[in-house]
């Protein structure tokens, strides 16, 4: 009797014990978690995540602010007309067919600098040299355009002749094809202005002569390229 009153007690000693240690053991286990916790490193914003959102903060608020026009082509700086005097020097920009080359003309009963429309008046032709060679791509005549983007008028004496017309209007000549099928295309010229033409009646067409609003300038070009092109 006495030995199983003996184990009893144990037993309850050893149930007691264990209790006591429940608590301690689970407050262990908790400050562990908790210095766990405190350890972790705080995330760092890197690689795929921080390219990802560059591009979003680019495509959102680039297009919205002064920024995005740092980075939008810009049109070729042409000096307007108002600026444009006789003596001076300019970039000019003209839109053309090669059909222009045989459609635009001018009327006008004098030379500017060894230069002249390609009338003296709207049913008269201009003499042609006897000395002068049978096709010079017009080198000495001043023809009427419009120029690329503002569409201001400019009279232009043997832009034809200058290389790179010349060589466009050799590649696509406009004999025989309708205007509908000529590609368009923009001629950069660095011009001196040499007069201004009073008087003068404008053709952009067959029997399409007209007087233009104001007394337009005349520039001889210096040197051109062919900067915006469509294929024939």
């Amino acid at each position: 009797m006495e030995s199983t009153e003996t184990e009893e007690r144990r037993r309850g000693a050893k149930r007691s014990s264990d209790d006591e240690d429940r608590p301690r053991r689970r407050d262990s286990e908790a400050a562990r978690k908790k210095r766990r916790v405190q350890e972790e490193p705080t995330p760092v914003v890197s690689g795929r995540f921080l390219t990802a959102a560059v591009i979003v903060l680019g495509l959102t608020v680039l297009p919205m602010s002064n920024l995005g026009s740092m980075f939008e082509p810009k049109d070729p700086t042409i000096p307007k007309p108002n600026t444009w005097t006789v003596g001076s020097k300019a970039t000019v920009a003209i839109t053309l067919i090669t059909a222009d080359y045989n459609k635009l003309f001018c009327a006008h009963d004098k030379e500017f600098s060894g230069y002249h429309c390609g009338f003296k008046t709207e049913n008269e032709p201009w003499p042609r040299d006897p000395s002068a060679p049978l096709d010079d791509n017009k080198a000495k005549v001043i023809q009427p355009y419009r120029t690329w983007l503002d569409n201001q008028l400019v009279l232009v004496a043997g832009l034809w002749a200058q290389p790179a017309v010349a060589t466009r209007l050799h590649r696509e000549p406009a004999g025989g094809v309708e205007e509908d099928k000529l590609a368009r295309f923009v001629v950069e010229c660095q011009v001196s202005f040499i007069g201004k033409m009073d008087g003068v009646k404008l053709r952009w067409g067959p029997g399409q002569w007209t007087n233009p609003d104001m007394n337009p300038m005349l520039a001889k070009p210096e040197s051109c390229k062919i900067i915006e092109a469509e294929a024939p």
